[in-house]
């Protein structure tokens, strides 16, 4: 992979029941050019603003310590230069973990809540804590993997992603919340990219017709054989769901994109003659790499005038 120049400023934009920090990642490129200024008749020395991928890990934590490039620091570090060799069409915003405190005790494999304080047993589902359509049954207790919480947006941390999106949701052309897509490598789902809506199974629009083609057309070429990468609604892939972040940020803010990476944990499918890090770089490098470049590369097409013809 190429080298990646960028300038990355660090902030903490939240702060947990617990006392963990939310840290948000702003990665930018380092690049200056001059640009032809019609109206002054001369070049100046001023970089045009660009529009922000807003990318949150997550806010559902279970599985987290399966998938390496989630959690090792080293795997972690080649899927940010993934986001990143995209620098020179967007700004990426990067939380990278949204749910410090789901993750934090290492004894709850099946985890997928925070840890704050509730009337029965503790923890709030965080992607099922904002405000759209929420919670529409009205029954579902605390000591449920599922609970919502009492209200919408009751927790710090959902609090804390929806802030930034309605900061910068006149920047912003694509959300995406990155996860495991199951508690471990024994339980297997596939891989998937999800997009709206959970609460209704609607019409699919063109645009995600269009990235489940290119997604197709890219794993067909991958050297990493397992299944193909799914892409479909949150309501096809979970059942209906309502309080999503994907579908905050699609139907309350109109941003033109916004989905779920859903990664697989593959360790179970490693062949004796390879270790664990080479299969994980093969999961890395031959499905994610190919479908970040399908989707922001999809993305900035859809979203940038003129940028057929570049």
């Amino acid at each position: 992979m190429e080298k990646v120049d960028a300038n990355t400023s660090v902030s903490v934009i939240g702060r947990t029941a617990e006392f963990h920090n939310i840290v948000l990642c702003k990665i930018t490129s380092k690049q200056h050019s001059k640009y032809f200024r019609a109206f002054d008749d001369k070049y100046v020395d001023e970089t045009p603003e660009k529009k922000i991928i807003l990318i949150v890990h997550g806010l559902s934590p279970m599985g987290f310590r399966s998938v390496p490039c989630l959690y090792n620091q080293k795997s972690f570090l080649k899927l940010v230069k993934m986001y990143a060799s995209h620098l020179d069409k967007f700004d990426i915003f990067l939380v990278p973990m949204g749910n410090p405190d789901g993750i934090a005790d290492k004894t709850l494999t099946l985890w997928n809540k925070n840890k704050s304080p509730q009337a029965a047993c503790s923890g709030v589902n965080l992607d099922r804590n904002f405000d759209v359509r929420w919670n529409k049954s009205h029954g579902i207790k605390s000591c449920l993997q599922v609970f919502p919480g009492e209200v919408p947006f009751s927790e710090l941390e959902s609090r804390a992603v929806a802030d930034l999106i309605h900061h910068y949701n006149h920047k912003i052309v694509a959300y995406i919340h990155v996860h495991a897509g199951t508690y471990g490598p024994g339980a297997f789902k596939g891989d998937a990219v999800l997009y709206p809506k959970g609460y209704s199974n609607q019409a699919i629009e063109d645009k995600y017709i269009e990235l489940d083609a290119g997604v197709e057309e890219a794993m067909r070429n991958a050297g990493f054989k397992v299944y193909d990468v799914t892409v479909t609604s949150l309501y096809r892939w979970y059942g209906q769901v309502t309080g999503s972040s994907v579908d905050y940020a699609s139907t309350v803010y109109g941003i033109p994109y916004a989905m779920e990476f859903v990664m697989q944990p593959y360790e179970n499918y490693r062949s004796p003659e390879t270790t664990s890090e080479e299969m994980h770089d093969n999961v890395l490098t031959e499905v994610w790499q190919r479908v970040i470049e399908v989707v922001f590369s999809a993305i900035y097409k859809a979203t940038t005038p003129h940028s057929s013809g570049e």
